[in-house]
């Protein structure tokens, strides 16, 4: 476990802060977070869902340093437990915007029939953000080695678990990148379970594998010594953008002023978050402990909504079997 720490640490110190925010650079559209001119009615508030996490550290950022009320809008954010919990509120009209992963929005949209409008793109993964991990002890070292194996995920959150296609981000991340390995994922079983149960899963043998993002895979590293067998945000998924903010089309259309003041403020906030302090600050404050904090592998806080990048998640969704019909993303936006 101590090699492991003073490992992580070797490699947080080498990655410069800079990198944590940077843009995306595939081919995509540019949607600058201004309000176009349009006036704010007074007192506008937008109550926004999230489930806390290092992708919420911008909102975060942005509510201490009054970047919302520089823009005219009151952000009031409610705290959920699930992404499924979020998604709900939205639907059922108990919030104007939550964040939560694109594939249960995108699900909700394709196969739900939910009318939404994403707002804002919330965080991307980098090298390391998503892994496959298994014991030193369990003979797991290559993609292939899974095959026939029982493999951990955290649970299903709008698409309901499937044993044939994906049914979250996790899933869809790991088993795109297996493919390219040439690792057939039906030849996997996949178990989805409390990400608080995955832990002593992987410990106890229930499970050969666990599917990871920080801090599950800070804990997996320094409790069991675990190693990484597939980076899920690599090669054909690398840079993937996993989160982003959402609001209904019906709230959207009365409230096209509010929605983009909330987008510039939360765009300023992603670039302040490029710096690994700021984003330590935040993490400590929601009960992570200082270690874990100084070793979290932070993703990328994107500086700017890259159409492009996010459709990604709508073609591999469609492509694996998740969703049922193309998800456009650029009709997506608010305008």
């Amino acid at each position: 476990a101590r090699s492991v720490t003073i490992g992580r640490l070797l490699r947080r110190s080498s990655i410069p802060l800079a990198a944590i925010a940077l843009a995306l650079t595939a081919a995509g559209c540019h949607v600058p977070g201004t309000s176009s001119g349009s006036v704010l009615p007074s007192g506008q508030t937008l109550t926004v869902a999230v489930v806390p996490g290092i992708d919420t550290v911008p909102l975060q950022v942005a509510a201490q340093q009054g970047l919302f009320r520089q823009q005219g809008v009151s952000v009031t954010v409610k705290d959920y437990t699930s992404v499924s919990d979020a998604y709900n509120a939205l639907i059922r009209g108990k919030v104007d915007v939550a964040d939560g992963d694109y594939t249960s929005f995108f699900y909700g949209i394709a196969n739900l029939g939910a009318s939404l409008k994403l707002v804002a793109d919330g965080y991307d993964a980098s090298a390391g953000t998503m892994q496959v991990l298994a014991l030193p002890s369990s003979g797991i070292n290559s993609p292939a080695q899974l095959t026939h194996k029982v493999v951990a995920t955290p649970e299903a959150q709008v698409a309901p678990y499937s044993s044939i296609f994906p049914y979250s981000m996790d899933t869809l991340a790991a088993q795109t990148v297996l493919q390219t390995e040439g690792v057939n994922p039906a030849e996997i079983t996949w178990d989805a379970m409390p990400q608080s149960k995955m832990i002593a899963a992987l410990k106890d043998h229930q499970v050969n594998a666990i599917v990871a993002t920080d801090p599950l895979i800070i804990e997996a590293e320094t409790q069991l010594g675990a190693q990484e067998v597939l980076d899920a945000c690599s090669g054909v998924t690398a840079n993937l953008p996993l989160t982003g903010y959402f609001s209904t089309a019906s709230y959207a259309g009365k409230h096209t002023a509010a929605l983009q003041a909330f987008q510039a403020a939360l765009t300023k906030a992603e670039s302040d978050s490029g710096q690994r302090s700021n984003v330590q600050s935040v993490l400590r404050g929601e009960e992570m402990n200082s270690l874990d904090a100084d070793l979290v592998n932070i993703g990328q806080y994107p500086s700017f909504l890259n159409v492009g990048q996010i459709q990604r998640i709508a073609e591999l969704m469609y492509d694996s079997g998740m969703i049922i019909s193309p998800v456009e993303v650029q009709n997506l936006l608010v305008k």
